[in-house]
C-alpha cells in the first residue's frame, strides 16, 4: 500500500503536469485578501513566507499589497509555472524555491507571517506537531499565522464518517474548529475563524512570552 506522501507527491505531480485540477489559479481566495489586508496595517512591509504556492496566486496578492514575499513548493512544475504566471502578470524578483514546509530551509524568526491555504490539509496528522514547529520556528515573536484548511463541510467528506480519506490519488483530512484551536490555541491568539465554502478560513497571531502582541497592546487588551 503506498504511503500518504508518495500518493501526494503523484498526485500533484501529474496535477501540474496537466494544470487539470480542482482549486483556482488566478483569482485568490477572497478570505486570503482579507486577512491580508488587515496584515498590512499589522505588519506593512513585512516578510511573508507562503507554504505550498501552487500556482502562486496568493504570494501574488501578497506582493501586490507590498509585502517581501518567498514562495515554497515542494513540486518543481508548480514552482514552473508560478514563475510562468508571474512573468505573465509583470511580477519580478519573487522567490519560488523548492522546499517542504516539514522541514524549511530558513533562519529561525526572519519571518512577519506565515500563509498556508490548502497545505496542512494534505499532511498526516501524525506530522502535525513537526508541521507546528517548522512554522512556529520560522515565524518571528508576535507573527501572524493565516491558514485556509478544509471543513467536514467540504463536498469530499460530505456524508463520510472519517475526517481523512484518499481521493482522487490525494490525501486529504478535515478539521473541525476544536481541531484547529486544539492544534494551534496554545501558541497562537485566534484572530478570525469562518467557514465557508467547505474551508475554515483563519487569521492567527503568535503569542510572545515577552508581552502583549502588536494588537493587543493597541486594542488595549490583554495580552496572550
Amino acid at each position: 500500500m503506498l504511503s500518504a506522501e508518495t500518493v501526494n507527491r503523484r498526485y500533484f505531480q501529474e496535477a501540474y503536469q496537466t494544470g487539470i485540477h480542482g482549486w483556482a489559479v488566478e483569482e485568490p481566495s477572497p478570505y486570503v485578501v482579507a486577512f491580508l489586508e488587515q496584515l498590512s496595517r499589522q505588519a506593512p512591509g513585512g516578510r511573508v513566507l507562503d507554504v505550498g504556492c501552487g500556482e502562486g496566486r496568493h504570494t501574488f496578492a501578497a506582493v501586490r499589497l507590498g509585502f517581501d514575499v518567498t514562495a515554497i513548493d515542494y513540486e518543481p512544475l508548480a514552482l514552473r509555472r508560478a514563475r510562468r504566471f508571474a512573468r505573465l502578470n509583470g511580477l519580478t524578483g519573487i522567490p519560488f524555491r523548492h522546499a517542504d514546509v516539514l522541514s524549511l530551509p530558513f533562519p529561525d524568526a526572519c519571518f512577519d507571517a506565515v500563509l498556508d491555504y490548502g497545505c496542512l490539509h494534505h499532511q498526516r496528522t501524525s506530522d502535525w506537531p513537526t508541521y507546528k514547529a517548522s512554522i512556529l520556528r520560522v515565524l518571528k515573536p508576535r507573527g501572524f499565522f493565516i491558514l485556509s484548511v478544509f471543513s467536514p463541510r467540504f463536498r469530499l467528506f460530505l456524508g463520510s464518517r472519517k475526517p481523512w480519506h484518499v481521493a482522487h490519488g490525494a490525501y486529504r483530512r478535515c478539521f473541525t474548529k476544536k481541531e484547529i484551536t486544539g492544534l494551534f490555541g496554545k501558541e497562537f491568539r485566534l484572530i478570525s475563524i469562518t467557514e465557508a465554502g467547505g474551508f475554515w478560513h483563519v487569521f492567527m497571531e503568535r503569542c510572545s512570552p515577552k508581552g502583549p502582541s502588536y494588537s493587543t497592546a493597541q486594542k488595549g487588551q490583554s495580552p496572550c
